[in-house]
């Protein structure tokens, strides 16, 4: 037997003025991209051949160029039509959030889907994974037969989560029957920072998702968070069981129902955790902290859900505070016109430069008069550079701004030694981002979450939004749970 197989991730948000081109996503092709799948001892281990696709990923960003999406889609679906007549099941990763310029459903996965199943027919295996932070309808789900996404917020179970899926095609392979997963569609939107896996409710959702996969009657169950960052009609949360057996249906209907339920009733429970509050407090409570490193995340601002990282609202109130002699990053600024003026001058060099592109408020450039300290990478992963970065020392101060010509998130200790610079030299570190990234929550003692203005606001209620179901918790005040269809 043998499985298709095709990697297509994009969070996209329509707030950021940049749409992502092919040229910033990573694209791999062949037996590199199975390596990147990480599935394929799980199909090759049971007799089934893997046939790749492509391997299309990108780090959040702006709505996906029109020709880049055609392009990673229509070398897919080529391939697909290429090995039609030899493959038995096919295994995708996708997002569940990218949202495409110019597409009329707005939504790639629902397109590339539709797309699929013309070329397929309606009875070959299809097994899709998912980011929880994605789109979830019963049109999507009706197009495939094992549908689940990551339990954790941070991601740390993403490859398991892949691995998992990949285990139940398997699964579907060998033992084939009709499999269809049921949704309940939820009129509930919040982000990821009302959402974190380790607290309440998802923690007790979570809890319910897992007992319930203990009964041989659910094949699988998973709940999806949603993503509001760009509008379409397919937002709202969703809660999808996969019955083992035709005969399970009805049961799996009482399952989707009761955790339905329980994630209506306590609805309310969706809250930030941990510290927060605005620019001006959250660095007074950075600096009071007495220890090593605080981090304050510049939620507004959270390249992992798309932002530009042009926002100097942060680097602003640095600025204007006293910071008692502590050593501060901001990590860093996205300017590509600052990023092409400090590459003329040598590490020493004293520079002055307006950082910040301008567009509106949040990225309002701040004159920066400071030393050259530092010439590293701008890292986005572990494969992909994209671009020099540059730490400036500003005069008189113990501030170190990085300046960086793309929206990157550092959120692990290997960007930081790629930028030049160590992590724990710093007293205070601000980062894009939300929620703290999984692998800075160990290296950090003290976290607040700045509610910066920006393309990723964290207080979206006042977000206009004409196309969703309504009403839409937490948009309107209801009582009655009612199922969007």
């Amino acid at each position: 037997m043998k499985v298709f197989a095709a990697h297509m991730t994009a969070e996209c948000n329509e707030h950021v003025s940049r749409d992502a081109r092919l040229e910033d996503f990573l694209l791999l092709y062949g037996e590199e991209s199975l390596d990147e799948m990480c599935v394929r001892d799980v199909f090759e281990n049971r007799g089934i051949e893997v046939v790749p696709s492509i391997y299309a990923a990108i780090n959040p960003s702006g709505m996906i160029e029109h020709d880049a999406y055609e392009f990673i889609v229509g070398r897919i679906i080529e391939d697909l039509r290429a090995h039609l007549d030899e493959i038995d099941a096919i295994y995708l990763q996708l997002h569940g959030a990218s949202g495409v310029r110019g597409l009329d459903c707005v939504s790639g996965e629902h397109d590339l889907l539709r797309r699929i199943r013309e070329i397929v027919g309606v009875h070959m295996p299809i097994a899709l994974a998912l980011d929880p932070h994605g789109n979830v309808t019963s049109e999507l789900a009706s197009r495939v037969n094992i549908l689940r996404c990551f339990r954790e917020s941070p991601h740390i179970d993403t490859v398991d989560t892949w691995r998992i899926v990949a285990e139940k095609l398997v699964d579907l392979m060998g033992h084939r029957r009709p499999m269809h997963p049921i949704v309940r569609k939820l009129p509930i939107i919040v982000e990821g920072e009302r959402s974190v896996s380790a607290n309440e409710p998802m923690r007790s959702i979570n809890r319910l998702l897992d007992e319930a996969e203990t009964d041989e009657r659910v094949f699988s169950a998973s709940y999806h968070v949603g993503y509001l960052r760009h509008e379409d009609d397919k937002l709202g949360a969703a809660v999808v069981v996969v019955p083992n057996e035709p005969a399970d249906a009805a049961w799996c209907a009482e399952v989707a129902d009761r955790i339905a339920r329980y994630a209506w009733d306590h609805r309310g429970e969706f809250v930030f955790g941990g510290n927060y509050g605005d620019a001006a407090e959250s660095v007074r409570r950075a600096v009071a902290f007495e220890g090593k490193t605080a981090v304050i995340t510049d939620s507004g601002d959270n390249c992992g859900a798309g932002s530009s990282g042009c926002g100097t609202v942060i680097l602003r109130e640095l600025l204007a505070h006293d910071l008692g002699g502590k050593r501060v990053l901001v990590a860093g600024v996205n300017d590509p016109a600052a990023c092409e003026l400090l590459s003329g001058f040598p590490v020493g060099a004293h520079v002055s430069f307006a950082l910040g592109v301008g567009e509106n408020e949040v990225s309002a450039p701040v004159e920066i008069s400071g030393t050259l300290t530092v010439v590293g990478d701008a890292a986005v992963g572990s494969q992909k550079v994209v671009g020099s970065s540059y730490i400036v020392n500003v005069d008189g101060t113990g501030l170190d701004v990085l300046v960086m010509p793309h929206n990157v998130q550092y959120g692990h200790m290997e960007q930081f030694h790629a930028a030049g610079v160590e992590f724990h030299d710093y007293d205070i570190v601000v980062v894009k981002m939300g929620y703290l990234d999984t692998y800075l929550i160990p290296e950090t003692a003290f976290h607040i979450m700045a509610l910066t203005p920006g393309p990723t606001d964290q207080l979206y209620e006042k977000l206009p939004f004409r196309r969703i179901f309504r009403p839409m918790w937490p948009l309107d005040q209801m009582d009655e749970l009612i199922y969007i269809e």
